[in-house]
């Protein structure tokens, strides 16, 4: 009798405990969301991930507050979210400068992209662009390529991080062009970019968000684009493949991912809002004016495309001479 009694006690509990977990589900979100961004104010990410969140907090009815996390090559906001607790309340935008290529340069990293992530859905992707200031006499990247050749070492070509798609993007030009430029690694796009304008760097690779603004404004101009293939943002750019510098197609791909470990409904309810948000014509329009190309996936096999991305990255860094600074 005494265990029958405690088998319908338990039974008793687990039943409570599960219809009190799925009501939790069911009311989810029922405070405040944030959403981590590993770079400043200003740059691509930013301006892609508020735009997100100001679309999460229309949808899910409570505040999606952004929060800029730079530094570490976008390790210590990925580090910060791998650690946070899997409720659904704690949201990263990155790319793969933090899931593939930090761990393809550093001898170690303070979380294992493949398994510390909940994915919620790939989001689009945004074209790079090697940029100099407006009045400099270099016009062309044959220019750029022969000045670099005569004056090794002597040019600067900045990234907006250690390890991320930025500095992959620079040095592959670099090892496929055959010349030596110092790199410069900032904390982000924005600063970058202000010292660019400031004439305190020379070259730079960022993506079209950030430079658009600029090209429109008269104070950069662009050499060359990344991409396999001609941007429809920057029709007139050249590809650096079409110059002659190697089958080059390198872009920023960004994703929405939370902390492993997040309930199925949870991560169901988050997916299908994010999926509904990349697919509205509005929110389309609006990601077209500032220059990324959405385009919502699901990772079926995260863990499995992390892993072959991140094998890609480390071969293209030991060919490059990609190195962790």
């Amino acid at each position: 009798m005494k265990t029958t009694a405690l088998t319908v006690a338990l039974a008793l509990i687990g039943s409570i405990s599960a219809n009190s977990l799925a009501s939790a589900q069911g009311t989810y979100p029922e405070k405040s969301l944030q959403l981590i961004v590993p770079f400043p104010p200003g740059g691509a990410s930013d301006v892609v991930a508020r735009i997100i969140g100001g679309e999460l907090e229309t949808r899910l009815g409570k505040p999606v507050i952004i929060m800029n996390r730079p530094g570490g090559g976008t390790t210590i906001a990925a580090k910060e979210v791998a650690r946070a607790a899997p409720d659904g309340y704690t949201l990263f935008f990155s790319s793969n400068s933090s899931f593939t290529l930090p761990a393809a340069v550093k001898e170690s990293v303070p979380y294992d992209a493949a398994k510390d992530f909940e994915p919620l859905g790939q989001v689009g992707k945004i074209t790079l662009a090697l940029v100099t200031t407006k009045d400099n006499p270099i016009k062309d990247v044959p220019a750029l390529v022969a000045e670099a050749k005569a004056n090794p070492d002597k040019l600067s070509l900045a990234s907006f991080g250690v390890a991320t798609v930025s500095h992959f993007a620079g040095e592959l030009f670099k090892s496929n062009a055959g010349i030596k430029m110092v790199h410069l690694p900032y904390k982000g796009s924005a600063p970058a970019m202000n010292d660019l304008i400031g004439k305190h760097i020379q070259y730079h690779v960022d993506t079209v968000i950030a430079v658009k603004p600029q090209i429109e404004a008269g104070t950069v101009k662009v050499l060359a684009v990344f991409s396999g293939k001609r941007t429809p943002f920057l029709p007139d750019m050249p590809t650096l493949a079409e110059l002659g510098y190697g089958s080059i197609d390198f872009s920023s791909w960004g994703a929405v991912v939370a902390p492993k470990g997040l309930p199925p409904a949870v991560r169901d309810k988050l997916t299908a809002t994010l999926e509904e948000i990349i697919n509205s014509p509005s929110v389309v329009e609006r990601f077209t004016k500032v220059g990324f190309e959405p385009g919502f996936a699901r990772f079926d096999d995260w863990a499995g495309a992390v892993t072959k991305e991140t094998a890609e990255m480390k071969d293209i860094a030991q060919k490059a001479g990609i190195k962790e600074e």
